[in-house]
């Protein structure tokens, strides 16, 4: 039986999928100035902890910017751009939305603490540079060793690994035939061609996580694959919200509510209950 359609307004979500559609792309800045930095920087990224604290004592700017600490502002502006996505496309799959706005916290979080963590090289670089023995600089500086080994690349890759397997979830989402009998086309935060960016994406942040794990060499030549792959799905999504943020209403397909609904009443004979 064929579903009713009925004009249902979202505007209590507009500033939503604004802001998650404003989210990537700032995203994306950030990454492009901390690439930037990395490349054209005079300073050599620094390899040991003594590195670190001579950064950090020439320039807090400097030695943050080499931290990548913008990506923990990136992260979280994801999270909006995840939190919109669910919201938009709930109504279609709701209990594999909800796995998938799940895996994209998780990864935020496992991401961000990392980082976090690994911002405490600068204090300890000023701890470092005001100590007046040798004792005491050894212990800093073994504190600073095994920060950076907390806060290694694995962790911050099993997060990018995560917000991947969300991105997949939600791709194939958009992809279920279920999909046309529930949400308009007009109504969806991202295009067919998005999908398949969003699920080539995952299978590259599958592919560079076990890499990093198994044969790092292979890792470093697969990480511009996966960032580009990534790149690529925040701006189609970034449309995509924008579009559904800009529209007057949405329509959409709902189930009917009750038995009166679906029961067309015989004509002139009235439904009773």
């Amino acid at each position: 039986m064929k579903n009713t359609h009925s004009r249902t307004s979202d505007a209590q979500w507009k500033a939503l999928y604004r802001a998650g559609a404003v989210a990537p792309l700032i995203a994306l800045v950030f990454y492009l100035i901390e690439f930037s930095i990395l490349i054209f920087g005079k300073d050599p990224y620094p390899t040991t902890i003594e590195g670190w604290y001579a950064i950090f004592q020439r320039s807090k700017l400097l030695g943050l910017w080499y931290l990548n600490a913008l990506d923990i502002i990136s992260f979280v502006l994801l999270g909006i751009m995840f939190l919109a996505l669910y919201v938009a496309l709930r109504r279609v799959r709701p209990s594999w939305m909800l796995i998938a706005l799940y895996f994209a916290m998780l990864g935020v979080t496992v991401f961000i603490v990392p980082r976090v963590l690994h911002l405490a090289l600068a204090p300890l670089s000023d701890l470092h540079a005001a100590a007046t023995t040798e004792a005491r600089r050894t212990i800093l500086l073994a504190a600073g060793e095994a920060l950076s080994q907390v806060s290694s690349a694995t962790p911050q890759t099993l997060g990018f690994l995560l917000m991947a397997l969300a991105g997949l979830i939600i791709s194939v989402v958009r992809l279920s035939p279920a999909a046309t009998f529930t949400v308009a086309p007009e109504t969806w935060p991202l295009s067919k061609a998005a999908a398949y960016v969003g699920i080539a994406g995952a299978a590259a942040a599958l592919a560079n996580y076990l890499a990093r794990l198994l044969a790092p060499d292979i890792g470093w030549a697969l990480m511009p694959i996966n960032g580009l792959l990534g790149f690529a799905w925040w701006i189609m999504i970034s449309v995509g919200l924008f579009k559904l943020a800009n529209k007057p209403d949405t329509t959409i397909r709902n189930q009917p509510n009750s038995i009166e609904e679906t029961i067309k009443p015989i004509e002139g004979v009235p439904f009773e209950r």
